[in-house]
């Protein structure tokens, strides 16, 4: 390992983050070096910081799990990328793979490389999102994974698939993902100041989550009970809501945790699980329940080969699908607790301006 080292922003303690000074090792065998631009936290970025949740006590704790960048150097066995390239990645190999930091190593099957002009703000955004959409639907839900361009429509191409929580980020790409699928029956939950946003990205329908009557504009708008349900908020109270309008033989697919009650940003001393616990279901022994862990999503190998090497580059390629809008801050708990709020708004964290903010 090199006797060099690089600025990095970690969780240091419960509640404490800190600028140090990690080592920099050269990319292994099937890994890339990346000097990254811009990284966009997620949820678990904050549960991390403040609660030390998922991570037993292990610190410091590299923060920032997408990444956008310059290729820095390739290890063996990495086919496609070079010095230079501007890339997007996931980490999913511990801190190492962190965005907060000014280089990390990252595992070639998460890296996805871009188009020459594309803004490396606004791929930071993509990685975990868009892995988690595609992994939810074309995996968990089990809905055959779509080629792109479509070269024939899907077997439940009209059947209605229920996107709850659409204005989260990951929602937002699952309703892409779909309407470009070829699923002509995708409907929406979100916040109205949301609605004409996500119509503009596939969504059929457009539900407020928020009124009393939400169940009924639900079945309304499918015509009957739901078959397949991604939920991106899987929060207590919101499960029971979906329990009302999945079908018997349906599918419900949620974002681990699982928060309890039903506020979407869960507070110090609110149980998380990663497994719906049995008290807590009000769904029909006939339903399926699946619980999304996106960090596992490389188990399938078809995945693994294929979604961030050929597909999400081809898709950014002929420009046919939508990153998420984003604002650059300068801090970390600033970026997470507001992107967790204002749902469409995922905050990017410029990793120059928080070495420099030091």
């Amino acid at each position: 390992m090199s006797s060099q080292t690089h600025l990095a922003f970690a969780s240091t303690a419960v509640g404490v983050t800190s600028v140090i000074r990690v080592p920099m090792p050269s990319p292994e065998p099937g890994e890339v070096m990346v000097k990254v631009a811009y990284s966009a936290v997620i949820p678990l970025d904050t549960y991390t910081a403040d609660y030390g949740r998922l991570i037993y006590g292990e610190f410091p704790v590299v923060l920032g799990f997408n990444l956008s960048g310059v290729v820095e150097a390739v290890g063996a066995d990495v086919d496609g990328l070079q010095t230079g390239d501007k890339v997007c990645a996931f980490a999913t190999a511990g801190s190492k793979g962190k965005g907060l930091q000014e280089y990390a190593i990252i595992q070639h099957s998460t890296c996805a490389k871009l188009p020459d002009d594309y803004s490396l703000e606004a791929a930071a955004t993509i990685p975990d999102n868009f892995i988690t959409a595609f992994y939810t639907m074309f995996d968990c839900l089990e809905l055959p994974p779509p080629t792109f361009p479509l070269s024939a429509q899907p077997l439940h191409t009209e059947t209605p698939i229920l996107v709850y929580g659409a204005g989260a980020t990951s929602g937002q790409y699952a309703v892409q993902l779909l309407a470009l699928a070829g699923y002509k029956q995708v409907i929406a939950t979100a916040s109205p100041r949301h609605h004409s946003y996500l119509k503009s990205l596939g969504a059929t329908h457009v539900v407020d989550y928020s009124t009393v009557d939400m169940a009924e504009k639900i079945l309304l708008a499918a015509g009957g009970s739901i078959r397949f349900v991604l939920d991106c908020i899987s929060t207590e109270g919101m499960l029971k809501s979906i329990s009302s309008v999945i079908s018997p033989d349906g599918v419900v697919a949620m974002l681990l945790p699982v928060t309890e009650g039903s506020m979407h940003v869960a507070e110090k001393d609110v149980q998380m699980w990663m497994e719906l616990p049995v008290d807590r279901n009000s769904f029909p022994h006939s339903v399926k329940l699946v619980g999304v862990r996106t960090l596992l999503y490389q188990q399938n190998g078809y995945l693994r080969d294929n979604l961030m090497l050929k597909i999400l580059p081809r898709l950014l390629e002929r420009d046919i699908i939508r990153p998420n809008r984003c604002e650059a801050v300068e801090h970390l708990r600033a970026a997470a607790w507001l992107g967790l709020e204002t749902g469409l708004n995922v905050l990017d964290v410029d990793i120059t301006r928080i070495f420099k903010a030091k």
